[in-house]
């Protein structure tokens, strides 16, 4: 007898079946773990009396053939239920995707696959619809996902979405009952955040289960690229809710014999984690994100209705003298805001008043003595790495993209981070072999050149004060 090639397949129930000739044969009993012996899929309906033999170790091979079929062979058969397979494990797989987006993808791949093997005519007749599999399909991923919690009491996290992609686990912290915290990470990923200097954060709100308010996390640089090291799911926005995260933190490293007091914390102007911040970690400096900075003076101008006189220069000219402010030195800052309010519009100026109400702002908002946002939050003179939490945010933006819905249940949402998760080891492990980080985009690179020379040249006296900040100024964007 020839080698005749055997294509095991699964039945819609589970079950092995052998494809053998473009034959589909059923498993009627096997002995031993090894040995199947099978009918053909039509004997109970038609009566077809063929039957084989099958040694299933090490390679499925046909033993003994006896009978001959009373039908003709069906291709299409196998085609049918090998895309049907593949479409069920697709399911399972890629969770972040819709079950018809994963029927569409596989069919693709199948047609493709195909093509060359069989006719485009059999493949066309074969290949299941949507309509023919979607029972199915939304079978196998709702017995994947565990019933929806219908409040955070209700939250259990365990088995798969309690671990990695890598089976490592993930969970590190659940904290409370309905003022449930639920924070994910790994120990590779605490340890990292536990060696930064500076922490960068964030929070987003659109793709967060109803649950929660805001997915909130905690990034840092490691070897020159930045990475997410902790996710968190928080019930609010409060200033207690923000302390009991750092607790949170702070206790774990303890417990792993490690500290976690990072030299810098770099977020936005959130009063509430600004206050949490100095409470816990009264030691650590705090700094405001640049570009949140300019964004707070840019929304007064366009509140106080200033964008319409923007094209005036003496009014560009004090707006973006403004945005310098946070790169003029700490103790140059008073003198830079009096040549700042000298070369504002004069009172003959149709935005005269205006003007006053912004400038004043400025002062009660940014630069009196016990205001909300100290000089030190905002200052970033000298400072020519990260001055912004932009990658944070752009990490966020790029989360909501590939979700693409707006608050996914809970274990979707655990899904999307175990993804994000396995980037970044990947990501890490070739830092770790010697690849580059990703480097500077032109544009950032260009502009903190052209900072560079003006600080020099401000500090070596070839640049003023007021010249500096009005070049500092148009530098900047918004």
């Amino acid at each position: 007898m020839s080698v005749m090639a055997v294509k095991e397949v699964l039945s819609a129930k589970g079950k092995p079946q052998f494809f053998v000739e473009n034959y589909l044969y059923e498993v009627e009993k096997t002995v031993g773990g090894r040995t199947s012996y099978c009918r053909c899929i039509k004997q109970r309906r038609d009566g077809c009396p063929a039957r084989i033999t099958i040694l299933r170790w090490p390679e499925p091979m046909v033993q003994r053939q006896t009978g001959e079929h009373t039908h003709a062979p069906d291709t299409g058969e196998f085609i049918r239920r090998q895309a049907s397979a593949q479409m069920k494990d697709a399911v399972l797989e890629k969770q972040d995707k819709g079950v018809k987006r994963v029927h569409s993808e596989v069919l693709a791949e199948e047609v493709r696959n195909s093509r060359g093997l069989y006719e485009d005519e059999e493949i066309g007749a074969a290949l299941p619809t949507f309509d023919s599999v979607r029972a199915s399909l939304y079978r196998a991923r709702a017995k994947l996902t565990p019933a929806l919690p219908q409040s955070r009491t209700d939250i259990v996290v365990e088995g798969l979405y309690g671990k990695t992609l890598s089976d490592e686990d993930f969970l590190l912290f659940d904290d409370g009952l309905e003022d449930k915290i639920l924070a994910f990470g790994t120990d590779e990923m605490f340890s990292i955040l536990c060696e930064s200097p500076t922490v960068f954060m964030d929070g987003t709100f659109k793709v967060v289960p109803h649950l929660f308010l805001q997915l909130y996390t905690i990034h840092s640089f490691h070897k020159g690229q930045m990475f997410p090291l902790v996710f968190f799911l928080l019930p609010d926005k409060t200033k207690e809710t923000y302390r009991r995260m750092f607790s949170l933190l702070k206790n774990h490293a303890d417990a792993k014999g490690m500290v976690f007091a990072p030299r810098t914390f770099q977020l936005d102007y959130e009063v509430a984690t600004l206050r949490a911040i100095q409470l816990e970690f009264p030691l650590s400096e705090i700094k405001g994100c640049n570009f949140h900075f300019s964004q707070s003076l840019w929304r007064k101008v366009q509140h106080l209705g200033l964008v319409s006189h923007y094209n005036d220069p003496s009014v560009k000219k004090l707006i973006r003298s403004c945005f310098a402010l946070s790169l003029v030195p700490l103790d140059r800052i008073d003198d830079a805001w009096l040549g700042i309010d000298a070369e504002s519009p004069a009172a003959d100026h149709p935005a005269y008043e205006r003007v006053g109400v912004f400038k004043e702002y400025v002062i009660n908002t940014w630069l009196e003595n016990g205001s909300v946002f100290p000089r030190s939050l905002w200052n970033h003179y000298r400072n020519f790495g990260a001055r912004t939490t932009n990658h944070v945010e752009a990490w966020h933006s790029a989360l909501s993209r590939t979700i693409r819905k707006e608050h996914v249940n809970l274990f979707q949402l655990i899904n999307f981070l175990k993804k994000q998760e396995d980037k970044g080891r990947a990501d890490r492990l070739l830092l770790q072999a010697g690849q580059a980080p990703p480097r500077l985009s032109s544009k950032y690179k260009s502009l903190n050149d052209r900072l560079i020379r003006l600080t020099d040249e401000f500090e070596s006296g070839a640049k003023s004060l007021m010249e500096y900040v009005h070049c500092v100024g148009f530098n900047l964007k918004t």
